[in-house]
């Protein structure tokens, strides 16, 4: 049989799923990678409204280029769509996917209200049509290392968790969007805060019982926040302060859990160290992260409807819910 005869063949044998990508960014290029290392999978569209970033992103693919989702959806009728979009659309592209019965993972945050997740949520339920959030960072070895120190209980109840994230947030690559508090839904808080709690949740297992926040923005005119602080707490008892601080300082990426019986640091997002009682912390070797391509099998499994590690558009919502409490209590000062 001629090799040409052979794939496909192979390909028959195979369901394969065609998958869209919905705006064109630096995500839509991992996402892109990961699809396209698998076999079951075929990228066959990429949206973008720049027709220049859908062809980067199409390039070396079968995919058709578009610059209206719309239009992209009608004459491809794509199985799944990964939504890479500015925030404030990402309840209206969701909605429209999952109306066409079609297959939806949309980037975090889920979106910038509580309501317009009740929405994507309703419509994924009345149309049958499955929807998750990419909350990318509990697929990262550390998380899935220290999820299982909890669930073991090796280090006694979790008391108190501090997490810490630095960035030079206001970069000129910004665009105007992202540092607008009605678009993007908030600042650094929106976007990191979004990862913050995603892990809290994702290593204890916990649900958010409250949320108070403080917020400022001395450095630019921006209405969005610069620096804040959560204090969150869980239902289960435990809490956890959130800094989050995008001015010019050094960049850092520290989570420290505080357990009955020991203690707990993910650094740099990399770097698990763990301590039983009071003596000194030991590092954890962690294998190589493939979060992209994890995630992804996670959410084809999701698809399915075999057992997955994706987040649901419930549980995005858990997280917008936490979001909105704490921009609900922050004054930013100025």
């Amino acid at each position: 049989m001629p090799p040409a005869a052979v794939m496909l063949y192979e390909q028959e044998k195979t369901v394969m799923k065609r998958f869209g990508i919905v705006g064109a960014g630096i995500i839509a290029a991992e996402h892109k990678k990961a699809l396209m290392k698998r076999s079951d999978c075929i990228i066959a569209a990429v949206c973008d409204v720049v027709r220049e970033k859908a062809e980067v992103i199409a390039e070396g693919t079968q995919a058709r280029v578009y610059t209206d989702y719309h239009v992209m959806c009608e004459e491809v009728k794509p199985d799944a769509v990964i939504i890479n979009l500015p925030h404030f659309l990402h309840c209206e592209a969701t909605v429209y996917f999952l109306e066409k019965k079609t297959a939806v993972l949309v980037e975090k945050p889920m979106a910038n209200t509580v309501s317009e997740c009740d929405r994507m949520i309703a419509a994924s339920e009345k149309n049958g049509a499955p929807l998750a959030v990419a909350h990318l960072q509990r697929f990262r070895p550390s998380i899935r290392a220290l999820r299982k120190i909890v669930a073991e209980g090796r280090l006694g109840a979790l008391c108190a968790v501090t997490d810490v994230y630095n960035c030079d947030y206001f970069q000129p690559t910004r665009p105007a969007w992202f540092l607008c508090k009605e678009q993007a839904g908030g600042g650094i808080t929106m976007n990191y805060g979004a990862h913050g709690l995603d892990k809290l949740l994702s290593v204890t297992g916990g649900t958010i019982e409250s949320v108070t926040a403080a917020g400022s923005n001395f450095i630019n005119d921006c209405d969005v926040e610069a620096c804040s602080q959560l204090l969150v707490r869980l239902s289960d008892g435990a809490s956890a302060v959130m800094t989050y601080c995008g001015t010019k300082v050094p960049a850092a990426e520290n989570m420290e859990f505080y357990f009955a019986d020991g203690y707990a640091k993910l650094k740099n997002a990399s770097e698990l160290s763990v301590s039983r009682g009071t003596e000194e912390p030991a590092v954890v070797p962690l294998p190589d992260a493939a979060c992209f391509e994890d995630q992804l099998d996670a959410f084809i499994r999701y698809i399915d409807g075999e057992e997955s590690g994706i987040t649901t558009g419930i549980y995005g919502r858990e997280i917008i819910r936490g979001l909105e409490q704490a921009f609900g209590s922050m004054d930013i000062r100025r």
